[in-house]
């Protein structure tokens, strides 16, 4: 692992227990403040498409890494209907390691774009593509 992964992911355990982390709730028309981050995370991936070279595409990449960073302050509104502690800490752990493991793809991205090699990004897009599908099917509610 390299001394910046490392870094990143000491800086986000530190973090995080600094941070309260509690579900959110907004009116059924608004958009939960994790909603916004996540829309913010998606945002940075989707401009990827239309960044016009690296240095703008690591741009994006700290953008994302910062949405997952500001995320960490809340838990998907599904948590609030958790009856079972036991079950909503093992939820919580499993959120906070899902978050984790996207920082670190959006930090192993950044340096991708900065080594200027597209291929190892290409390969780190699919991979958070696929860890959002794997947060959406646990924590996110059908409407």
């Amino acid at each position: 692992m390299k001394v910046e992964s490392i870094g990143k992911l000491f800086a986000l355990g530190a973090m995080m227990g600094l941070v309260a982390i509690a579900p959110v709730r907004a009116d059924d028309d608004e958009e939960t403040p994790l909603g916004e981050q996540m829309g913010d995370v998606s945002g940075a991936l989707k401009g990827l498409r239309k960044a016009p070279d690296f240095a703008a595409k690591a741009e994006l990449a700290r953008k994302g890494q910062t949405a997952v960073i500001n995320s960490l302050k809340y838990l998907p509104v599904m948590f609030e209907g958790m009856k079972d502690e036991k079950v909503k800490t093992k939820a919580t752990a499993d959120y906070k390691r899902m978050m984790g493991q996207a920082l670190m793809l959006f930090a192993e991205l950044e340096l991708a774009f900065l080594e200027e090699d597209e291929d190892k990004a290409d390969e780190i897009v699919d991979k958070l593509k696929d860890l959002k599908k794997e947060g959406h099917n646990a924590y996110v509610e059908d409407e």
